[in-house]
């Protein structure tokens, strides 16, 4: 445990000061993406506080008794899966280019070019084979979703009150972590250059089927999630709400966010090398880098 500490911060930082451009592939990530919500129109008279706190009060009702039909509607209108399309395409875009410039980072494959390279190494293989794990966390994910969501919404029709939404939303969180461990690893393994397609989606469910990949996966996601639900979500939010300037808000958003993001991303990357350590796949694609540690 002290040598994973130890990897996932003293290592992870003098990597990160080690590779710079890894910072320029996040800064021109989340430029990017705070360039596209320029075109997003945002009311900022209409955040009024007391009245969102009072419909998150009275937010039940609608939850379990006008939801579902709703929810139906949205699934069955055919933009659901242009906007289902859009939100992978941008996961590819923040996940799977990383990965595949930790991948040449972690192989020592320099040069000056490497993060335009590892863009040009992604093939659409690798897309597909990430669309099928990711589906499969969502198909999980949404499954336990529901199965809370049908017993908090039967109690709420015998005592109506807001203590189910409260549960099925504990419940329901308790899930995000290995949500996103799942989304991580998956991009992780679509880069390996070997290994057939049964044998990475092997690996990738190890993340259930082994007690020790699930709760280490749990405890460094869940850190994970405040980390980034602070620095990358919620102060680049609220600059992006209070600075009128455009540019301004978008630098110093960007540079809110690219540090910790850049270190989450590096963090992650060698607590998955770390975990997965003793699988073959993982050990042929980085022997130089695993011997050393």
């Amino acid at each position: 445990m002290k040598k994973l500490l130890e990897i996932l911060t003293v290592d992870s930082v003098r990597d990160l000061f080690r590779n710079r451009s890894f910072f320029l592939l996040i800064f021109i990530i989340i430029l990017l993406d705070r360039f596209l919500k320029y075109y997003v129109e945002i009311d900022r008279s209409s955040l009024n506080l007391e009245a969102l706190k009072q419909q998150g009060l009275g937010a039940a009702p609608y939850f379990f008794e006008s939801l579902p039909q709703d929810l139906w509607n949205w699934l069955t209108d055919w933009r659901t899966l242009g906007l289902v399309g859009g939100l992978f395409l941008l996961k590819q875009l923040i996940s799977m280019w990383p990965s595949s410039d930790m991948r040449k980072m972690h192989r020592e494959e320099q040069g000056l070019l490497r993060v335009w390279d590892s863009l040009r190494y992604l093939r659409w293989h690798q897309f597909v084979w990430d669309a099928v794990a990711v589906g499969s966390v969502c198909i999980l994910i949404g499954g336990w979703c529901l199965f809370f969501f049908l017993i908090a919404r039967w109690g709420w029709f015998y005592i109506q009150s807001s203590l189910w939404l409260l549960m099925w939303g504990g419940l329901a969180f308790l899930a995000a972590p290995i949500g996103m461990a799942g989304f991580s690893y998956s991009s992780k393994l679509a880069v390996l250059s070997t290994g057939t397609y049964h044998a990475r989606l092997s690996l990738f469910f190890k993340l259930l089927t082994s007690w020790e990949i699930f709760w280490k996966s749990w405890v460094f996601y869940f850190f994970r999630i405040a980390l980034e639900a602070t620095f990358v979500v919620i102060i680049p939010a609220s600059l992006i709400l209070t600075v009128e300037n455009f540019w301004l808000r978008i630098i110093l958003s960007g540079f809110s966010a690219t540090p910790v993001y850049s270190y989450v991303k590096m963090a992650s990357f060698k607590f998955f090398l770390e975990i997965y350590r003793p699988f073959s796949l993982v050990q042929a694609e980085y022997q130089k880098y695993l011997n050393r540690k």
